[in-house]
């Protein structure tokens, strides 16, 4: 039997995403008396193998090879390969968020080196941002803020999530990373936005920080009549008085439509 840790080596993805596949997506799993999730290898190997014959989907190695090699072409290449194979621009947020746990977890390992991750990252954050500009927005109409909190710079999470606004063709706000929640806070009674989007990755260690902060911008949010939604790996409240936390881009993009179609 596979802890969640030792499944996702295997898959070559982060411990978060084998979870939220066996929590969505079908991955077969058992509990243990104690409730921890475990796998069976012949039963993981399977699914892969499932996954990628229907999907047609690319190994992480691939995507992580290409984004290390750091070459424009072959990273926009691929970012629009994916999109057509994927059928969106949401799905694509999806497999790439499997692909940036990935390339922590072989940080941590010591198979991708600081400089190469950084490299990868940036590389991925340019090619998202070019993107993000091809796809047309509203030029009108109440936008979605994006931001991250406090002393969080992690914002390629917050760049897929802007691909997912930009996808159903609402304006956004990029307030980017490190933001402090009174700027947060301003811009919400200022802009009237339609949503605000904040991400927190796995460095954001303050848990009673990012309460005070949900619950402020909570309070804003419900004054000017906006959704709150809070993405990322990071301690957000678990029931938070006002908004909702998304595990998913998949998800994200449904609150989206739904939002827009109000």
């Amino acid at each position: 039997m596979l802890t969640p840790k030792q499944a996702a080596a295997i898959a070559g993805v982060s411990a978060s995403t084998v979870k939220r596949w066996a929590e969505q997506e079908g991955l077969p799993s058992v509990r243990t008396p104690g409730g921890h999730r475990r796998f069976t290898r012949s039963a993981l190997e399977q699914w892969l193998q499932d996954r990628h014959a229907t999907a047609g989907l690319h190994p992480v190695e691939a995507w992580i090879e290409v984004l290390v090699t750091g070459r424009r072409h072959e990273v926009d290449a691929r970012l629009l390969e994916a999109r057509a194979r994927l059928g969106s621009w949401h799905a694509l947020a999806d497999e790439l968020g499997s692909v940036l746990g990935a390339m922590g977890d072989a940080w941590q390992d010591g198979r991708l080196g600081i400089g190469e991750e950084h490299r990868a990252s940036e590389v991925l954050a340019r090619g998202l941002a070019r993107i993000g500009d091809a796809l047309p927005a509203a030029p009108e109409g109440r936008p979605v803020l994006l931001a991250c909190l406090g002393d969080d710079d992690h914002t390629l999470g917050l760049s897929l999530a802007e691909l997912c606004v930009r996808e159903v063709g609402l304006p956004v706000v990029w307030l980017g990373g490190r933001t402090p929640v009174a700027d947060v806070e301003r811009f919400i009674r200022t802009e009237a936005p339609v949503m605000v989007a904040l991400s927190a990755s796995s460095a954001s260690n303050d848990v009673a920080g990012l309460a005070e902060a949900t619950q402020r911008i909570g309070d804003a949010c419900r004054e000017q009549g906006a959704e709150l939604v809070l993405g990322g790996t990071g301690p957000w409240p678990e029931t938070p008085d006002f908004g909702t936390r998304q595990s998913s881009f998949a998800a994200f993009h449904e609150l989206l439509q739904r939002t827009r179609g109000a």
